[in-house]
């Protein structure tokens, strides 16, 4: 089941109009595979989420403005906030993905010493990186306004919360 997580505007941290999509055990069935973290990758890219990596979450607040990201938990355990110094504070898990609109800021607060993502980005798109500078606050806000809908959901393919949560 998909959770839709709707995190406000907290300047310098635009966030979105659109929520934060949770898909728990989104991969679970992928972790018992070798070489999970290229199994994730590859899933998510047949789902239209490229330019993929392998690593953890900034452990400083952060956001991209040009592009949505997908994020998949391949092992261990965290707690992330979203939406900038006064978000929330979520679990994050083994199996767990978080697809974040463009503009959302995350931010790792603690993790397992085991904790690992797979990370990829819809429609060939490279991410900017935005810590919130106040000084092109209206230029990043616009940017990210126009960042379209993926096509797909990064779980779910044609069908899923991108469908069903994300109305343009």
């Amino acid at each position: 089941m998909i959770q839709s997580i709707m995190i406000q505007e907290n300047k310098p941290f635009p966030n979105s109009t659109l929520p934060v999509l949770y898909y728990p055990k989104g991969i679970a069935d992928k972790l018992n595979e070798a070489e999970v973290s290229q199994k994730v990758l590859s899933f998510f890219e047949q789902n239209g989420y490229t330019n993929g990596w392998i690593g953890s979450i900034y452990t400083y607040h952060h956001f991209h403005s040009n592009t949505h990201e997908v994020l998949g938990c391949i092992s261990g355990e965290s707690q992330v906030q979203l939406g900038g110094p006064n978000g929330e504070i979520y679990p994050f898990r083994s199996g767990n993905v978080l697809l974040l609109p463009a503009g959302v800021a995350h931010k790792l607060i603690t993790a397992s010493e085991d904790f690992q993502i797979v990370g990829a980005y819809p429609d060939h798109q490279s991410p900017d990186m935005q810590t919130g500078d106040l000084e092109d606050y209206s230029e990043v806000t616009e940017r990210i306004q126009r960042v379209s809908k993926p096509k797909y959901d990064p779980v779910q393919n044609v069908d899923g919360g991108v469908t069903e949560y994300w109305k343009e």
